[in-house]
């Protein structure tokens, strides 16, 4: 067998077999509320039989043990020689996270290590209570002979679990033809239980066409699967393409040509139309991300003697797979906080009138180009006072600005680096690292944290971050002779600065728009470029759920852009999240709104704040 055919399989079977782990995450949690479910129980049995009919193949010894086992104990739960109670349970999911560790090992091309033997004594130990004399199936769908006198072959064994499952059985040898790495055509002889994993099951008898379908051709498979490097490298294809079609209708506006505005029009409209068809399928649901946290919120509730509930909201909303797999790790991170610190124990919960088991929802829905994801429990909540005093013990903020802080600021104080409620270190929290990784990781992300808690109701974080992290529409700006992108989406209203309008509040320059005051940020003297001191403009955007007014000296219009990743002189740069390449070829860099006020906020706590040549900032 040539080792690019060994590849082939080997990379179809982590494919596969990933799939199924992360089914079987989800299945076992639902296993868990609806023990008797057959359907379920069928479901997970076969996906542990199939994973180790594909690591037999590979020769992963560790591996078809586990699964082996494993498979076993599900066997009984079929047969209703046992019933699913929390320890067994736990047992499940402790070979599942083992399956998962295998599977990452062979990936890496490493042998998976054994699984642990306390888990696998404790596995066989719950085999053994169910091995009794299973049912006689109603109806099986041939005789299976014994291979002499009373016992079967483990084979025989296998195809008579296989016609249980209303599957032929599979043939002890077959030869399957694959293409080598060469291009030449090779053989892999298939063995054991391979089949169950590298080849097919037969597909049922043909039904007789009712009359008149006789003629239609059978539909075409639905679905092929891409290596996302090519989806990655297309993607970029069509940002260059948006950047070249922003420098033609930057040359056409000069041109006084119809044809050549047509053609331009023409070129805007199927760039445009290519765009959202590239994007389409570079989106996956956001249920990749939320089928990994009933599982994680139960061992972790698990663990520090907790009922948890999770209800999952919004499933099949879609967003771009690199927003998939950046959000996994801030997700993770509110999910352990949200159990760990918001859900009381259970008799606290019963004195407070609640269930004994918490509730966690995550939700998502989309919202124009973003995605707004909510992370709520109804646990105890946040009390403000306490954050306040926490902060001022660990010297995190400033006594007097401290007193002035409404119950929303002080609930913003949970993002600082190094602020911790938990009075006792443990695995899970306590040393003062967590959401501010979070609402870090959001911000390059280009999206915003929010969180809203009341005492003994519990409390719900809000994430909203755009729909792709590719192309960007973008609010164009001057300051400071300089030309910069504004995120669009935040924006809410856009006008003349007065400056006779200006005044005073919490070391803020705020002016009175609607009735309301506006906390102004002056991006010049964040930008170390002096006001010109001529007529400047005002951006009103919203900013972890408030508003802000971004003055800079000119606003130019709407640009569509294409995110660069910055150089590495100004990566990590706080209010600067990427850059971009404008139709003249000039290099404009793309703001973040969140890292601005950030760091105006700070510039305003120092003890010589930042001020412009007129005296206001």
């Amino acid at each position: 067998m040539s080792s690019g055919v060994d590849d082939d399989i080997k990379r179809d079977f982590l494919q596969e077999a990933g799939e199924l782990v992360q089914r079987l995450s989800e299945q076992l949690i639902e296993l868990e509320k609806a023990p008797g479910d057959p359907e379920l129980l069928n479901a997970v049995f076969r996906a542990f039989h199939t994973v180790k009919g594909g690591a037999g193949f590979l020769e992963l010894h560790p591996l078809v043990e586990l699964c082996h086992v494993t498979e076993d104990v599900c066997n009984g739960l079929r047969s209703g020689q046992v019933k699913l109670d929390s320890t067994m349970m736990d047992c499940l999911l402790q070979s599942l996270d083992q399956v998962q560790l295998m599977l990452d090992a062979v990936a890496k091309d490493e042998p998976p290590r054994a699984a642990p033997e306390d888990l696998v004594d404790a596995l066989r130990t719950l085999a053994a209570c169910a091995a009794a004399p299973a049912p006689q199936p109603v109806a099986a769908p041939e005789p299976v002979r014994a291979a002499s006198g009373d016992t079967i072959t483990e084979d025989e064994f296998e195809a008579l679990l296989d016609q249980l499952q209303g599957k032929a059985p599979a043939a002890p040898a077959a030869i399957v033809e694959r293409p080598s790495a060469s291009g030449k055509e090779g053989t892999v002889k298939d063995e054991a239980a391979a089949p169950a994993a590298a080849v097919p099951p037969p597909a049922p008898a043909a039904r007789p066409l009712p009359e008149g379908e006789a003629g239609k051709a059978a539909p075409a498979e639905a679905q092929v699967r891409v290596d996302t490097q090519k989806l990655d490298r297309m993607m970029n294809l069509v940002g260059e393409l948006v950047l070249v079609r922003n420098r033609l209708k930057s040359l056409q506006q000069r041109s006084a040509s119809d044809p050549v505005s047509r053609a331009v029009a023409e070129l805007d409209f199927i760039t445009r139309a290519l765009q959202g068809a590239v994007m389409q399928i570079r989106m996956q649901p956001i249920k990749r991300v939320f089928s990994r946290f009933p599982k994680l919120a139960r061992d972790v509730a698990r663990g520090l003697g907790k009922q948890i509930e999770v209800e999952l909201q919004g499933e099949d909303t879609d967003l771009d797979k690199n927003l998939v797999e950046a959000l996994a790790d801030p997700l993770v991170h509110m999910v352990r906080n949200s159990v760990d610190h918001g859900i009381e124990m259970p008799e606290v919960r019963q004195r407070a009138g609640k269930p004994a088991a918490g509730r966690l929802t995550l939700a998502a829905q989309q919202q124009g180009d973003h995605i707004l994801i909510t992370v709520r429990d109804d646990g105890a909540g946040i009390d403000p006072d306490r954050l306040r005093q926490k902060a001022l013990q660990k010297g995190l903020v400033d006594p007097a600005a401290a007193q002035q802080m409404s119950p929303e600021e002080c609930l913003d104080l949970i993002f600082l680096p190094g602020f911790s409620t938990k009075e006792q270190i443990s695995d899970l929290s306590g040393r003062g690292v967590g959401m501010d990784v979070v609402r870090s990781r959001i911000r390059e992300l280009n999206g915003h944290v929010a969180i809203e808690s009341k005492v003994g109701q519990g409390t719900c974080f809000r994430i909203r971050v755009p729909l792709t992290l590719a192309i960007l529409s973008a609010l164009m700006v001057h300051a400071g002779g300089r030309r910069y992108a504004l995120p669009l989406s935040p924006v809410r209203d856009v006008f003349v600065l007065d400056d006779t309008r200006v005044r005073k509040l919490d070391r803020w320059d705020v002016v009175m728009v609607r009735n309301e005051p506006l906390r102004l940020v002056y991006l010049d003297p964040w930008l170390q470029a002096a006001s010109s001191g001529a007529q400047r403009h005002v951006a009103v955007a919203t900013v972890d759920e408030e508003r802000y007014g971004f003055v800079v000296s000119e606003v130019r219009g709407r640009e569509e852009v294409v995110i660069k990743p910055l150089g590495a002189s100004l990566r990590g740069l706080t209010g600067v999240a990427g850059a971009t390449v404008m139709p003249d070829g000039q290099v404009a860099l793309i703001l973040d709104l969140g890292g601005l006020v950030q760091a105006y906020r700070q510039s305003l706590a120092a003890p010589r704040p930042l001020t412009s040549e007129n005296g206001h900032g």
